[in-house]
């Protein structure tokens, strides 16, 4: 089903338009295509994230910050930031803290943040993910502590498949 659209007329500033046009040519894509990707970004992901104070910084800064970590602080961060945000984003957003919500939160997450990119198989009564990321090792137990205190409330515990640059888990 394609979701409806509606008509709207804009004022902009005249280089965010140069800026949004040059883009469009770039990724080949219209400027109504590419306004309304930017919109639904923001409506998505950076409107509820503003309650969480969210921080936008580059891939390698989130990779050298990890590596300068121990494995113990990767841990503990990801155990606490996996039982923080999502849960509260979750059900601000769906009402409930079930699996099929908090699949959908990584997909989101995905979607708008460049953490990690999301892949989904389901077969056998049992759903597949994977989180590749490009923050090696440590990227990989943060991600890994993180899913797993999303699913801890819901007494659902992944089983991982972790590897250097990607998290992989099966969940019922």
């Amino acid at each position: 089903m394609k979701p409806k659209t509606a008509t709207a007329s804009f004022r902009l500033d005249e280089a965010a338009l140069n800026a949004i046009q040059e883009d469009a040519r770039k990724q080949n894509v219209s400027v109504n295509t590419l306004l309304n990707q930017l919109v639904l970004t923001y409506a998505n992901y950076d409107r509820p994230m503003k309650r969480f104070h969210m921080v936008k910084l580059p891939s390698s800064t989130f990779k050298h910050l990890l590596e300068a970590a121990t494995n113990e602080t990767v841990a503990d961060a990801g155990d606490s930031t996996g039982r923080d945000v999502p849960k509260t984003y979750i059900r601000a957003k769906w009402g409930d803290l079930t699996v099929e919500n908090a699949l959908s939160y990584l997909k989101i997450t995905a979607d708008y943040t460049n953490l990690f990119e999301y892949s989904e198989v389901a077969r056998s009564g049992k759903i597949n993910v994977t989180l590749s990321h490009d923050f090696g090792a440590k990227g990989s137990l943060f991600l890994q502590r993180y899913v797993q205190a999303i699913f801890e409330p819901m007494g659902r515990p992944p089983k991982f498949l972790p590897d250097e640059n990607a998290v992989s888990f099966e969940i019922e």
